[in-house]
C-alpha cells in the first residue's frame, strides 16, 4: 500500500483522500488510480514493475507529491539499447513531451553509455555528465540525496551502501521545490522498489569547500615533514606579473599560505610561460622542473622554500622535452620523466632519467599515450600533465584531456605492468569530467592525507563558468576499487566537488 497521511478533506462532494505526503513507497499495482497521472506512452505493471514503451518522454507523475530536501531510492532498467530511464525531480508544468516540464532530471543513457543530471529552465540544460557502463536488460540502483541546493547522486549496479560514492556531488540553485516523475525517453523503461523519505544533510564539526585557494593552476604537492608544499603554474588576475613559479604551504591540504615565487624568471633560462612544475628530492638537493618557453627546465635548491635557480640557464635534453614533466621513482629507485611534447596533438613520452637529474636517456624514450579519443580533442588535441601511480605492482598514468581553457578539460588514466607502457586507457574515461559546478577540473597530482589513511587529487579548476583565470586550487578523494571484469583495480574519483566535505582525516 502507499503510506498516506490520514487526514481527509471533505467536499462538496464528498471525501476526498489528501495528496501524498513523505515518507512514499510505490505499490505500483495502484497505478490506475488517483496516486498518479500518466503523461505519454504505454503504461503497464507486472510483478511488482512499472513498465512504458512508445511516445515522446513519457512521464509517470506522482499526483501532489511534493519535495525540497529528500532522499529517493529507485531500481531502473533501460529495456532497449537506445532507451534512457530516469527521475525527474523538483519539477512543475509537467506535461506531455520530451522537455514538457520544469525540474531537474537524472537518469541513464543506454545509448551513450552516460549518467547524467540536468534541468529545464526552459530548455534542457546538462549540469553535469561523464561515461558510465550501462547495459540494456540490467537494473540499476538510483540513489538521490537533495538537500538546499546540493544533490548527491549514487548510481550501482548493486545495492547502494554506506561506503559508496557519488557519481555526481554537485550545486545547482534553479529549483528549490517540486514534483517527482518517472521519465523514459528513446525506447522502453521499466521501474520498481520506489521510496522517498525526508533527508537532512549530514553535518561535519570541520569541513571545506572547494576551491580551496586561487590564484594558482597546474600543481603538484610534496608532503615532507608534516607539511605541504604546493608549487604551481601562478595564474594572476592581472597579465603584468612576475614570472616564475609559485609556492604555497599547508598543515591540512585546506588552509593555505602563499610563500611568493619559489623561482623567478631571472634566475633560469626562458623569459615566459613558467608552466606547471614537479619536484623531487634527491642527497639533500631539490630539484625542480618546470617548462619555460615551451621547454622544460630544472633548478635546484638545499630547501623546499627555495629559492630555486639554475646553475646553468639551459634547457634539459633532447630538445623533443617540452612541458608538463613528471618525474615517477619506482621501487627499484629507477627515476622516470614523463613529459608532453607537440606531435599528433601534445603527446606524452616518458623514458628514464639519468642520475644526473637533469637529462634524460635518450634512447629510451617512447610515446605513452597520444590524444587519439573525442573527450580529448574538445578545442585541440590534447593529452598531458602525466602523473603515475603504483598500485598493487600495476601502474596507472593519469592525465589530462583536451584544452586546459574548454570546459570539458577532464582527467583519465591508463594502465600497464611496466612504467614505459604500453598503456590500456580506461574504458569509462574520463574518471573526472567538468561540470556546470566546476569547470576545467584537469591538470593535477596526488598526495595523502594528514594521517596517510587517504588519497587526493590536488588539482585546478576555472574562475568561474565563463572565466578561467585566475584558476583555483582544489582537493579531492580518490581511491581504488576491484573491478567486476576481473582487470586492475579501477580508480575512482569523488569530485569534482562544490558542497562541503569532511576535512582529509588527520587534519586538526
Amino acid at each position: 500500500m502507499l503510506l498516506r497521511v490520514t487526514a481527509l478533506l471533505i467536499a462538496s462532494t464528498g471525501l476526498v483522500a489528501a495528496a501524498p505526503a513523505l515518507p512514499f513507497k510505490a505499490d505500483f499495482s495502484r497505478f490506475e488510480s488517483s496516486d498518479w497521472k500518466a503523461h505519454g506512452g504505454q503504461w503497464s505493471v507486472e510483478n511488482g514493475e512499472l513498465r512504458v514503451s512508445g511516445g515522446e518522454g513519457p512521464k509517470a507523475v506522482i499526483s501532489g507529491l511534493q519535495g525540497g530536501d529528500f532522499q529517493l531510492d529507485v531500481e531502473l532498467r533501460a529495456d532497449s539499447e537506445q532507451a534512457q530511464a530516469g527521475v525527474i525531480f523538483r519539477a512543475d508544468d509537467l506535461g506531455e513531451g520530451v522537455d514538457a516540464y520544469r525540474g531537474y532530471f537524472v537518469g541513464l543513457n543506454a545509448n551513450e553509455k552516460l549518467a547524467l543530471w540536468g534541468a529545464v529552465d526552459p530548455k534542457w540544460r546538462p549540469v553535469a555528465v561523464r561515461p558510465f557502463q550501462v547495459n540494456p536488460k540490467q537494473w540499476y540502483h538510483l540513489r538521490l540525496q537533495v538537500a538546499g541546493s546540493n544533490a548527491k547522486i549514487f548510481i550501482d549496479d548493486e545495492a547502494i551502501g554506506d561506503d559508496a560514492w557519488p557519481v555526481f556531488d554537485g550545486i545547482d540553485a534553479a529549483f528549490a521545490k517540486g514534483g517527482f516523475a518517472l521519465r523514459a525517453l528513446g525506447g522502453a523503461a521499466s521501474f520498481r522498489n520506489l521510496q522517498i523519505t525526508a533527508y537532512r544533510a549530514p553535518s561535519f564539526a570541520k569541513s571545506y569547500v572547494n576551491p580551496v585557494q586561487a590564484g594558482c593552476a597546474d600543481p603538484v604537492v610534496m608532503k615532507k615533514d608534516g607539511k605541504y608544499y604546493a608549487y604551481t603554474t601562478y595564474s594572476p588576475d592581472f597579465p603584468r606579473m612576475p614570472r616564475g613559479i609559485r609556492l604555497y604551504t599547508s598543515a591540512d591540504l585546506v588552509d593555505w599560505k602563499d610563500e611568493g615565487f619559489v623561482l623567478k624568471n631571472e634566475d633560469s633560462w626562458g623569459e615566459s610561460r613558467f608552466w606547471a612544475p614537479d619536484i623531487v628530492e634527491k642527497d639533500g638537493t631539490y630539484y625542480l622542473y618546470y617548462a619555460a618557453d615551451e621547454r622544460m627546465c630544472v633548478a635546484t635548491s638545499k630547501s623546499p622554500m627555495g629559492p630555486f635557480k639554475q646553475e646553468k640557464e639551459e634547457p634539459m635534453l633532447p630538445a623533443s622535452i617540452r612541458i608538463d614533466g613528471h618525474i615517477f621513482e619506482d621501487d627499484d629507485g629507477q627515476r622516470y620523466f614523463y613529459y608532453v611534447t607537440f606531435g599528433d596533438g601534445n603527446e606524452i613520452w616518458g623514458g628514464k632519467l639519468n642520475d644526473d637529474m637533469k637529462s634524460v636517456d635518450a634512447s629510451t624514450l617512447k610515446l605513452m599515450v597520444k590524444p587519439d579519443l573525442p573527450w580529448e580533442q574538445h578545442q585541440a588535441k590534447v593529452t598531458e600533465g602525466a602523473e603515475i601511480l603504483k598500485h598493487k605492482g600495476t601502474y596507472y598514468l593519469t592525465y589530462s584531456g583536451s584544452h586546459f581553457e574548454n570546459p570539458n578539460y577532464a582527467v583519465g588514466y591508463a594502465t600497464s605492468n611496466s612504467p614505459l607502457g604500453p598503456w590500456k586507457k580506461n574504458e569509462q574515461n574520463p574518471v573526472m569530467k567538468s561540470t556546470e559546478y566546476a569547470h576545467g577540473t584537469a591538470h593535477h597530482c596526488f598526495t595523502e592525507s594528514p594521517d596517510g589513511k587517504e588519497i587526493f587529487i590536488v588539482y585546478h579548476r576555472h574562475r568561474d563558468l565563463s572565466n578561467t583565470e585566475p584558476r583555483a586550487l582544489s582537493i579531492d578523494r580518490v581511491r581504488f576499487v576491484p573491478d567486476p571484469a576481473g582487470g586492475p583495480d579501477l580508480l575512482q574519483i569523488h569530485g569534482p566537488t562544490s558542497s562541503p566535505q569532511p576535512l582529509p582525516s588527520g587534519a586538526r
